[in-house]
């Protein structure tokens, strides 16, 4: 009860206070408010947004515009792929291709490789890399060549280590 009667008597106190503040004139205006509270006048001799209707851009200059910069940023991506290639990351060189990739699931793939001009057929898995089979240079075009690749391979089930297969690359490299 004590306690309601205190709020409610500090209640009535500020808002007495607060009436008396806002019944006191307000102080004159400084120099500094006074200059801020003037009308701004522009007298460059510049044209402002609601002078010169001739001078503003056109519709038909902006749409040039933008037809210009779409145009150039499609020159450089067109110049990009076919004189960058070698030169970005992930574009690959001219030694080492990946003509095609088949993915299994799970993060399972089957790839063909053409690394100078020889051609092999990889299994990725999570684990490794294993080789397949290398693949004859005829084969590109013949149907069958996946199945008849798989049936000339003498051990499927085991895994090729990465170094491994770095020298039987190396090896087959140094036949051409």
């Amino acid at each position: 009860m004590l306690r309601r009667w205190m709020v409610s008597i500090a209640l009535t106190v500020g808002l007495g206070l607060g009436a008396q503040a806002a019944d006191r004139p307000a102080p004159p205006p400084s120099p500094a408010e006074k200059e801020l509270q003037a009308p701004l006048t522009l007298e460059d001799g510049k044209p402002t947004q609601g002078q010169s209707p001739e001078n503003s851009p056109s519709g038909l200059r902006t749409f040039g515009s933008l037809v210009l910069v779409l145009g150039l940023a499609g020159v450089s991506l067109w110049a990009l792929r076919k004189y960058g290639r070698g030169r970005v990351p992930g574009g690959g060189g001219g030694k080492l291709r990946v003509e095609e990739t088949l993915a299994l699931g799970d993060r399972r793939f089957v790839s063909i490789l053409e690394a100078e001009g020889q051609r092999f057929l990889i299994a990725l898995t999570p684990q490794g890399i294993q080789l397949l089979s290398k693949l004859d240079p005829g084969d590109r075009d013949e149907p069958g060549t996946f199945d008849e690749a798989l049936s000339r391979q003498v051990d499927l089930g085991r895994p090729v280590p990465v170094k491994e297969m770095e020298a039987l690359l190396r090896q087959n490299g140094g036949d051409r």
